[in-house]
């Protein structure tokens, strides 16, 4: 019976799934995937050896300051999902790319300085602005996508985001550096994908409150 039943809703699955209306939501996944992947890369990953060479801070303490902004974005994590299931995704996400599309500079330049302690503020600022966007992501994500082709759907867009944008954004970040001459130039990156997911969460609807196994196509605008 269970075989006959996986025969039945294959096909028209693999349809579904090869439709306009997946490849949209996998775009959508990408594009609402491109801030937070682009920022923890620029953040976290990157931002080691950019404190050793642009800051002259020593690996041991550059080193410190990623662990330290790192342990602190855990809580700011949980408090995001938390607050996300009360007020909304949106509202927590819009704040967060808004504030990568203003702050980015800001923030690279107090991690611009000698000082380690402006560096370390600098780095709790990317911090917040992640983990309130990191916080609602998920839920965002499945939420935004039809029951059907979910998994699927979901783990094209935001892997194939992660691992293209977000991997090579290290790489990507040193080339502007050494071609512009500017060491701020990575918050650019992070401009650009938090404009790119700002104007995206505009074409989404808001469903924190929708059942968790409502299509998105049919949940009206909370």
């Amino acid at each position: 019976m269970l075989a006959g039943l996986r025969q039945q809703t294959r096909g028209p699955r693999r349809l579904e799934l090869i439709g306009t209306s997946s490849k949209t939501t996998v775009g959508v996944a990408w594009c609402l995937s491109v801030f937070s992947s682009v920022t923890f890369y620029i953040g976290f990953v990157y931002m080691v050896s950019w404190l050793q060479i642009a800051d002259g801070i020593p690996p041991s303490r550059a080193l410190e300051i990623n662990t330290f902004s790192m342990v602190v974005s855990l809580p700011v994590l949980i408090a995001a999902g938390w607050l996300s299931d009360r007020v909304g995704r949106k509202p927590l996400m819009l704040l967060a790319s808004m504030g990568g599309v203003i702050g980015a500079l800001p923030l690279f330049w107090l991690l611009n300085h000698p000082s380690e302690l402006l560096a370390q503020l600098g780095q709790l600022g990317l911090v917040v602005l992640m983990g309130l966007y990191y916080g609602a992501l998920p839920a965002t994500l499945v939420e935004a996508a039809p029951p059907t082709v979910r998994c699927t759907t979901v783990a094209l867009g935001y892997n194939l985001c992660l691992g293209l944008f977000g991997g090579l954004s290290p790489l990507v970040a040193t080339w502007l550096v050494e071609r512009t001459g500017d060491e701020i130039a990575p918050a650019f990156l992070i401009m650009a994908a938090a404009a790119v997911t700002f104007v995206t969460l505009f074409t989404l609807r808001e469903t924190y409150r929708a059942p968790f196994g409502a299509d998105p196509r049919t949940t009206a605008a909370k």
